[in-house]
């Protein structure tokens, strides 16, 4: 049976929070065994995803962080919350981190990266730093916010994810990994099958709620060192935003010139040096 724990930060809203569960990657190699308390690192996905699509990634990563990843609620393994919010669902992520670490780095990947900086802007002595990675505080255009995607893209893939999960998965891939989808197709096949696809019942609201982020009136109060790291060629989410974003936050924005919206993929180990080196670590492990 599921159990629903309320979170007990005081000004967190009243909800009622699923556990979410969450899969710890420990550090390994010599330079993880050297640090007495190794950087906690949780990774978030993008909408209509799963956290396997962080696997290889994470390995980069691992010899110096331990890692732990989660399924957005109503992907994966995770419940769906309710209401299926963007303040409901950094809720609950907050709340399953609670037991695993009390502070920690969290680096979002497109939904995912809203879904870290809500949890930064509401949980500040819980995140030490943010990352985005192809992620935005407002993912729609309007009139005063040029550089986003038009809501037509997004119903197309919940249309596509609904259709032909697998199927539409690989199209999304082979657009936006900037030419390296046929090096890749196999292995992100695969991990594509290794975690249920998203609940159909949450994919319209999915797209309600990315629709509705608009966090640009918030995110001065951040207080984590913040990155945002984006591809000059991404379609959905917008290099600029990321540029903006690091402007309204006094953080940094590394753009990379040949990546499109996984560039944590398509260049593993540069936006791992640079995550790296956001959390003061020295750069670990190569790209198979």
């Amino acid at each position: 049976m599921t159990d629903f724990p309320m979170l007990p930060e005081p000004d967190c809203r009243e909800m009622l929070l699923p556990s979410l569960p969450v899969e710890t990657i420990a550090a390994e190699g010599a330079a993880g065994r050297d640090q007495a308390t190794p950087v906690d690192l949780l990774l978030l996905h993008g909408w209509g995803l799963h956290s396997e699509f962080f696997r290889p990634w994470a390995s980069l990563l691992a010899p110096q962080c331990r890692i732990h990843l989660i399924d957005l609620p109503g992907h994966g393994h995770s419940p769906a919350v309710e209401p299926y919010t963007l303040d409901a669902m950094a809720a609950a992520v907050a709340n399953a981190m609670q037991a695993v670490a009390p502070t920690y780095a969290v680096a979002g990947w497109s939904l995912g990266g809203a879904v870290a900086l809500r949890m930064a802007i509401d949980f500040p002595d819980a995140v030490s730093h943010v990352v985005t990675l192809a992620s935005s505080p407002r993912f729609l255009r309007a009139d005063d916010w040029q550089h986003a995607t038009t809501p037509h893209a997004l119903e197309l893939l919940r249309a596509g994810l609904a259709r032909d999960y697998t199927g539409t998965l690989a199209q999304f891939f082979e657009l936006n990994m900037a030419g390296k989808f046929r090096d890749h197709a196999d292995a992100l096949a695969a991990l594509a099958v290794k975690r249920p696809a998203v609940r159909p019942e949450v994919l319209a609201p999915g797209v309600a709620l990315t629709s509705g982020v608009d966090l640009r009136d918030e995110v001065a109060a951040i207080r984590a060192p913040l990155l945002a790291i984006s591809g000059r060629l991404d379609r959905l989410s917008y290099s600029q935003s990321s540029a903006w974003l690091a402007r309204a936050t006094g953080g940094q924005h590394v753009e990379l010139p040949h990546a499109a919206h996984v560039p944590h993929l398509s260049h593993g180990d540069e936006v791992a040096a640079h995550v790296l080196a956001h959390l003061s670590l020295p750069p670990g492990g190569t790209s198979a």
